[in-house]
């Protein structure tokens, strides 16, 4: 999309919801851009640009400023301009969403109760039950993401090829194109999926988005942890494909997409390298990013081989053979994870050595979502780290999370080696 059509208006006017100026916004579509535009058409005075938010004004999506916000944009969009008061459209921005997720009723049920599921590590551990597997990533989790951290600066899965660094193999190709099948039966069984606005959770250098969903979808958002696979996805992507895309360097469970603000979301070989609690945050999150009729697309490897127990999960450990934190779930596992979520399975299809999900707003969303009381969010890298815990009720539960601080920390508030 080389230009966006929109139309402006002050948020707070007499006029608001109504078309005051139309405006063509030109790549790579900046959010200062279309500001400066639209205040020359509204007569902006200078101190009310420097505290002014932009809005699409029948989704309530906040545009970002300093950034580029074409992603975010449809053709004939209308635009609501602040100038420091609250956003004043049809969405309230508070618990309600464009999608069906947000309107949807409560179930009634007591609580989602944990699978039983049992696995083991490439160290020789074996878990009885998820529950040991939380207390080993609440006290760790910090550990296994360091790890991880320097597992992908230093060429992730290595090979001859950026895409080889990505997936451990030569198969890209083959992957490329039964996603693009994938993708396209998804389309087909659902006509008022508009392929518009994609996300590309976990992008890496960009495979995804350059192979299959920039063939499909007018822009695509990529977020991605790894500042150095962030900057090379620019390269890999050119020029062209690169003015169609917004980059993000973000943890997928720490970024917060604006409401409604994608049609699609696909997340691949990602979520094996979060612990749990995060999965479920990430997916939350990208569950309120979606727009009315828009769903997640997932591909995650599945327990498979010779000797494998499918129904359990399997850890690699930092000190492993493989040099990473990872962990692969079986279907009941998944399952769970995504319920706690929010969110339902409208079709599954296993290829190869992963499964191929199809995830949407569960039409009744849970009341209370294991698997913690406290759920770790961040991580600080410096000396005395300290736990940020989001914090989600659920009565009558036991946690492995709940004191996971104090657990981790010694006298002296230091974290305490695992």
């Amino acid at each position: 999309m080389s230009s966006v059509r929109l139309s402006v208006c002050l948020n707070a006017s007499q006029s608001k919801g109504q078309s005051q100026a139309a405006l063509l916004l030109p790549a790579p579509h900046s959010t200062e851009a279309l500001l400066a535009a639209a205040a020359n058409k509204l007569r902006l005075k200078k101190k009310e640009v420097e505290r002014a938010q932009l809005y699409v004004w029948k989704t309530g999506v906040k545009l970002p400023r300093g950034q580029t916000c074409g992603h975010l944009l449809r053709n004939d969009d209308l635009i609501a301009i602040s100038v420091g008061e609250a956003y004043a459209g049809p969405v309230a921005l508070e618990g309600t969403s464009p999608s069906a997720l947000a309107s949807a009723p409560a179930v009634t049920a007591e609580r989602l109760e944990a699978p039983v599921v049992v696995g083991r590590d490439d160290m020789g551990r074996s878990y009885d039950s998820l529950a040991e597997l939380w207390e080993d990533q609440a006290v760790r989790y910090v550990e296994y993401y360091e790890a991880n951290a320097r597992w992908w600066d230093a060429d992730g899965y290595g090979g001859s090829a950026d895409e080889e660094a990505m997936i451990g193999d030569c198969r890209s190709e083959e992957d490329v194109a039964q996603s693009l099948e994938f993708l396209d039966a998804v389309r087909g069984s659902r006509p008022h999926l508009r392929l518009e606005r994609a996300l590309d959770g976990g992008a890496g250098v960009g495979r995804v988005t350059k192979h299959v969903l920039l063939r499909r979808c007018e822009n695509v958002c990529l977020v991605e942890p790894c500042e150095r696979w962030l900057k090379q996805a620019r390269r890999y992507l050119g020029n062209k494909r690169a003015q169609r895309c917004s980059f993000v360097c973000e943890r997928l469970e720490e970024y917060v997409p604006p409401v409604g603000a994608f049609d699609l979301v696909w997340v691949q070989w990602c979520l094996q390298y979060l612990v749990d609690a995060h999965v479920v945050i990430a997916l939350s999150n990208l569950r309120r990013g979606l727009s009315a009729h828009g769903v997640i697309l997932l591909k995650e490897n599945r327990p498979s081989g010779a000797g494998i127990d499918q129904r359990a999960f399997y850890v690699d450990m930092p000190h492993g053979q493989h040099q990473r934190y990872d962990v692969t779930r079986p279907d009941d596992h998944h399952r769970w994870l995504f319920s706690c979520a929010g969110l339902e399975v409208e079709h599954c299809a296993p290829y190869d050595e992963v499964n191929c999900w199809v995830l949407r707003p569960a039409s009744n969303l849970p009341k209370k979502l294991p698997p913690s009381r406290a759920l770790p969010t961040h991580h600080s890298s410096e000396g005395n780290r300290k736990y940020k815990l989001l914090v989600t009720e659920i009565d009558g539960m036991d946690s492995p999370w709940m004191n996971v601080e104090a657990e981790a920390q010694d006298e002296e508030g230091n974290n305490r080696p695992a």
